[in-house]
């Protein structure tokens, strides 16, 4: 039964048995008798209140049934996976209560369906990208057996093809580690802890990264500057934001500080321009449009980045990038 008819017959009914049980009590109060001239005086009471009672009941039914018709819509604006927000407010505070509940469960919906939608995406670029990268080295690689296998290889030359081979293999490996990274960063659940960042980059980063005599390594965080992120997914973000940076920068500096509650990792190479500042983190995008197997990487690095941050409640942002710097900025969210 829909709230406004099933409203005024309760209310109808109430007003019914509260007119008969008043009339009724009314012999309890004067503690006479009721004779047949009162009964007809109480039907007639009862008769004549009943409509009225109706009527009221029929313009409060519809005065709250209105009130209530936006759950109704609501819930079926979700079933059709509009997840807007209802910001009106009413006299009623339930209603408040349960219009922000629907609220909070329609943005939770929204976040949910999104995320999937995104990683549904980022899957179907991952099997794309993975058939396109693994095609060419498999090719070569049957190539050369093809050729061993009718003695077109002779011995001076096999040691050649071997180390061919060789690097062939150790590009599917990269790509295989890469695609695994990039499917573990999505997994949500991580135990984080407290980290003292200057000790963790001075010891666990600086000593471990590829390093040109030609830049300077500058560790500038404060010392007493603690962030509370998992220690693993730490370590793999800065690892591909500092060898990003060594990557592109021939000579200057590296530099990693805190700025407004930011940790910045800054450097002075190649500038991205400012069309990619968004497009760098979507998996399997490259700058470059002539990508090179052996140098360009997949286009993994800064989306595991992304979601790394993201699964430790911080968002990684291209900040700057001009012709002096550029600063890739951690911000708590």
């Amino acid at each position: 039964m829909r709230i406004k008819p099933f409203l005024i017959i309760i209310y109808t009914l109430a007003g019914f048995f509260i007119s008969i049980l008043s009339s009724f009590l009314t012999y309890i109060i004067i503690g006479k008798p009721i004779g047949m001239a009162m009964v007809i005086q109480i039907v007639f009471v009862v008769v004549f209140l009943t409509p009225v009672v109706g009527i009221i009941s029929f313009v409060l039914g519809r005065y709250l049934s209105r009130k209530f018709d936006f759950i109704k819509n609501r819930l079926e604006d979700i079933k059709n996976e509009n997840y807007s927000k209802d910001t009106s407010q009413n006299t009623i505070t339930e209603i408040n209560d349960i219009n922000d509940n629907m609220n909070f469960l329609s943005a939770q919906l929204n976040n949910l369906i999104e995320d999937l939608k995104q990683k549904n995406q980022n899957l179907s670029n991952l099997l794309i990208s993975m058939a396109h990268d693994i095609k060419t080295p498999i090719t070569i690689l049957n190539g050369h057996i093809e050729e061993m296998e009718d003695g077109m290889v002779s011995a001076d030359k096999l040691p050649a093809v071997l180390e061919h081979m060789k690097e062939e293999v150790k590009f599917l490996d990269e790509l295989t580690i890469d695609m695994l990274e990039f499917i573990t960063s999505m997994k949500k659940q991580k135990i984080k802890e407290k980290i003292a960042l200057h000790t963790f980059v001075k010891d666990e980063i600086f000593t471990i990264l590829s390093k040109n005599n030609k830049v300077k390594y500058l560790n500038d965080i404060d010392i007493n500057f603690i962030i509370e992120f998992n220690k693993m997914d730490l370590k793999k973000v800065s690892l591909n934001l500092l060898n990003n940076a060594i990557k592109y920068t021939k000579q200057g500096y590296i530099r990693v500080y805190i700025q407004d509650d930011l940790v910045v990792f800054e450097n002075n190479g190649k500038n991205i321009e400012e069309k990619f500042k968004e497009k760098i983190f979507e998996p399997f995008f490259t700058i470059s449009r002539s990508k090179n197997r052996k140098k360009g990487g997949f286009g993994l690095g800064l989306s595991i980045v992304r979601n790394l941050c993201k699964n430790n409640g911080y968002t990684c942002t291209l900040q700057s990038s001009d012709t002096i710097k550029t600063m890739f900025c951690l911000k708590k969210v």
